[in-house]
């Protein structure tokens, strides 16, 4: 299994191809999907989009290496997490699974 052999082929793009066809044809639809945010040319983060359309920050590339928040921190790699919006846009969406 070679993960770089999937980076950038599309993957989020025939999510939201896919979720607008079912949408289209009625069919009831619900989730969420991480989108790589780009700012002149680097991945600073990743935010989470719910099929719905709402979209806020999943995590941020730190500022720096010693950070020294008050808060903690939720940290993989390199990205710090936003764990309260990730929480307020895809808890709601879970609780309502049947």
């Amino acid at each position: 299994f070679f993960p770089s052999l999937f980076l950038g082929v599309g993957k989020t793009t025939l999510i939201q191809k896919v979720t607008q066809a079912l949408k289209s044809s009625g069919v009831p639809i619900d989730g969420f999907y991480t989108q790589e945010v780009r700012e002149g040319g680097r991945r600073t983060g990743f935010d989470v989009v719910t099929l719905s359309g709402n979209r806020g920050p999943l995590s941020r590339v730190s500022p720096s290496a010693d950070s020294s928040a008050s808060r903690r921190e939720y940290r993989v790699g390199q990205y710090v997490v936003d764990l309260v919006s990730f929480e307020q846009l895809v808890l709601p969406m879970l609780r309502n699974v049947s």
